[in-house]
């Protein structure tokens, strides 16, 4: 993981709290405790030991997790990139701050 990337995960967790901010705005209360958690994977051993990095750098991310039942009907949805999760998540706090808006 590089600077570059810490940078999108400062962005994405910054829209996805953003997401929620606005959509509880509206009294709503329907959260879990896992409700907006972001979890990055960087592969298992055997990944890692099939594909080595040369010359040995930063872990690479392998998949972004993202656990939501309010803004995904999967509650749990993965993305291959930080910038995937980012467009993604733009989309939930654009609809947020909408119905914030019309509510």
């Amino acid at each position: 993981m590089n600077e570059n990337d810490l940078i999108k995960l400062r962005e994405l967790t910054l829209l996805l709290d953003l997401a929620y901010l606005n959509h509880f705005a509206g009294g709503a209360s329907n959260y879990k405790s896992a409700e907006g958690s972001i979890r990055l994977e960087f592969g298992n051993l055997w990944y890692r030991k099939a594909n080595p990095q040369n010359p040995p750098a930063a872990p690479k991310i392998e998949a972004v997790v993202i656990y939501s039942s309010i803004f995904s009907a999967a509650r749990v949805s993965y993305f291959d990139t930080l910038d995937d999760a980012i467009d993604t998540v733009q989309t939930w706090y654009d609809h947020a701050k909408e119905r914030q808006q019309e509510g």
